[in-house]
């Protein structure tokens, strides 16, 4: 693919963002909301600059004849990156008119990206010989893909909110992982039970009312915490003790006056 085409896909992935964005919804939750799509197209045009400054303007500067027009559309494309970016870090209008600035300032994207398509390409057209054609081309791609595989897309975004949500997402799932890798760990760490011949039960001798050792009127919470297994031990069958935690916690939470009925979940 050449240079030219992949140009003009940027351009239209820009526009497809800047159409999303006042659709957008915003708030908690929100996947595509307008926040992120903002944060979108900001990394879009960062990545886009970057690749045609590598394969075109870098080429062009050398020419007398372009090297005034590069300087411009390098100067206009920081102007948009900053009231772009100051939009989206919320200092520049309030929310009741935060659509309004949006459509001020992607009228600035729109003007510099027709200025790419409209002076840009036809001066580098004339000018360039096929071998700087192909070469920009290539280093167009490389560029590109030094951004998109580089942690910030663009170097304000790591100071911005969304750096930030970002930040403390993966520090959590960085926590989660530690945590279950510590639990993965304990439980493969631990020694194997040592298997032991249960001895047949005998026969109970008890009477009606001391049913499992409870006495008439004993309440079963206390028998429950009575039977606690306490600190764990080495060698214990870490399974077993789960499964007894559990039946003693039901134990506790449903008292024989308030049986667990099917027809009746009681809270």
């Amino acid at each position: 693919m050449d240079i030219w085409r992949l140009i003009d896909r940027d351009h239209a992935n820009i526009a497809q963002l800047i159409r999303e964005i006042p659709n957008a919804l915003n708030g908690p939750g929100v996947v595509r909301s307008r926040e992120r799509l903002l944060a979108d197209l900001l990394d879009e045009l960062h990545a886009h600059a970057v690749a045609v400054d590598a394969g075109l303007l870098t080429m062009l500067d050398r020419r007398g004849e372009a090297r005034a027009m590069v300087d411009d559309l390098r100067r206009e494309h920081r102007q948009v990156m900053a009231q772009l970016d100051s939009l989206a870090r919320g200092r520049h209008a309030p929310a009741s008119g935060w659509l309004n600035a949006f459509e001020d300032m992607t009228y600035g994207v729109d003007r510099h990206l027709h200025r790419h398509g409209h002076e840009l390409l036809p001066l580098a057209r004339r000018l360039l010989s096929e071998d700087e054609i192909r070469a920009a081309g290539t280093a167009f791609v490389r560029a590109r893909s030094r951004v998109l595989q580089s942690g910030s897309r663009r170097p304000q975004a790591a100071a911005g909110s969304g750096g930030l949500a970002l930040a403390a997402s993966l520090g959590l799932a960085a926590a989660g992982a530690a945590l279950l890798a510590w639990r993965l760990g304990q439980w493969r760490g631990a020694p194997k039970p040592k298997l032991t011949q249960t001895p047949a039960p005998k026969p109970s001798t008890r009477g009606r009312g001391e049913e499992d050792g409870l006495r008439r009127g004993q309440p079963r919470a206390d028998l429950a915490a009575a039977a606690a297994p306490g600190e764990r031990r080495p060698g214990e069958d870490l399974r077993a003790r789960q499964e007894r935690l559990l039946d003693e916690a039901v134990e506790e939470t449903f008292p024989a006056s308030d049986p667990i009925s099917p027809s009746r979940i009681t809270r």
